[in-house]
C-alpha cells in the first residue's frame, strides 16, 4: 500500500514506472536512515575524543601545578 495525496493505492494500481519509483523511494529512505545512524555514531565518537582531549589537558595542568 502507498498513500498519495491521502488516497491509498495498492501496487497493482500503479504503473510499472510508478512501482519502480516507489521501490527507489523506499531504498533511498533506507539509505538515508543508515546514513543518519552513521552520522549519529560519528557525533558520539567526536564527543568522546573531545572529552578525552579535555581530560588529558586538565591532567597535564594539574601535574604542572603540583610541580610548581
Amino acid at each position: 500500500m502507498i498513500t498519495i495525496d491521502d488516497v491509498r493505492y495498492t501496487e497493482d494500481d500503479l504503473s510499472e514506472i510508478a512501482q519502480t519509483q516507489v521501490k527507489r523511494i523506499n531504498a533511498i529512505r533506507s539509505e538515508a536512515s543508515e546514513l543518519q545512524m552513521l552520522l549519529d555514531e560519528k557525533e558520539v565518537l567526536i564527543s568522546a575524543y573531545a572529552n578525552a582531549i579535555s581530560k588529558s589537558v586538565k591532567e597535564v595542568e594539574e601535574v604542572e601545578a603540583e610541580a610548581v
